[in-house]
């Protein structure tokens, strides 16, 4: 790995950075804020009032009078993963596709640098980049939930912030490994994120149709249940081995595809 890309790779992408951790910020706060003016059973009344399609599309698995069910629906379900799945791609179809195309690879090559040092520190900086946005999420519900008679604990904090950091960068390997196949960041991030929206359609119709749940064990959207999480302290196994395999073997991938394609 070069420390010298590294840092020119997380100097590039600071204004995405900052956004992205600034809205997760201000977010979480707002999510945290908001809870005690409606209150849980209010609060559940109004959402179970919604037809079950509407359920179903930012998460029913949990109890929506529970804080954990108000967090899932609210933000932490399918509002956070829109908005990290994002970012995620956006930094994924930059690190190998976005400049192939730009025609930068080449000049970055031609520097005394590895193929394989370079595709290493730009999956570092991926690293970093997931761990920043997990970070703006999660911190600030900690820090500013107690104020607002919302304690999440330690072992629910830990747990969010861990699955939450593999989630992404599951998310963030396939992006890589679609930006190391193209020579453009708009192919490659459309396919990951085309991928991403069948597991989603696919975990909405298999609510109705068993026909339908065609990624079944392996849907990395349906697998995140961070409501469960703040509820009951606990995640299944399945779901830590199903993201961590999915971010090891995609972000090595990555690594290898590079190493042996044309960039110019």
């Amino acid at each position: 790995m070069s420390w010298t890309i590294l840092r020119a790779t997380l100097h590039q992408r600071r204004s995405s950075m900052s956004w992205f951790g600034v809205s997760l910020i201000a977010y979480s706060w707002m999510m945290v804020w908001f809870y005690p003016q409606i209150g849980g059973g209010q609060y559940a009344d109004l959402v179970e009032s919604l037809p079950p399609e509407m359920l179903q599309l930012f998460g029913g698995d949990v109890s929506f009078a529970s804080l954990g069910g108000y967090f899932q629906t609210e933000y932490l379900g399918l509002m956070w993963m829109l908005i990290v799945t994002s970012a995620v791609l956006i930094y994924a179809s930059r690190a190998f596709a976005g400049e192939i195309a730009d025609g930068t690879m080449e000049l970055l090559l031609s520097q005394p640098v590895s193929r394989v040092k370079l595709a290493l520190t730009r999956v570092a900086g991926l690293v970093v980049y997931v761990l920043a946005l997990a970070a703006t999420t999660f911190v600030p519900i900690q820090l500013f939930g107690p104020t607002y008679d919302i304690e999440l604990g330690a072992e629910k904090f830990w747990l969010l912030m861990a699955l939450g950091t593999l989630f992404m960068l599951a998310v963030g390997g396939i992006g890589m490994l679609a930006s190391s196949l193209f020579r453009s960041g708009g192919k490659a991030s459309s396919l990951a994120a085309g991928i991403l929206v069948l597991m989603w359609v696919s975990d909405l119709v298999a609510n109705f149709s068993e026909f339908a749940d065609f990624f079944g064990p392996v849907n990395l959207i349906s697998s995140w249940q961070p409501g469960k999480i703040i509820n009951d302290a606990s995640a299944p196994a399945e779901v830590w081995w199903l993201y961590g395999i999915v971010a090891l073997f995609s972000l090595v991938a990555c690594v290898f595809v590079f190493m042996r394609r044309d960039v110019a």
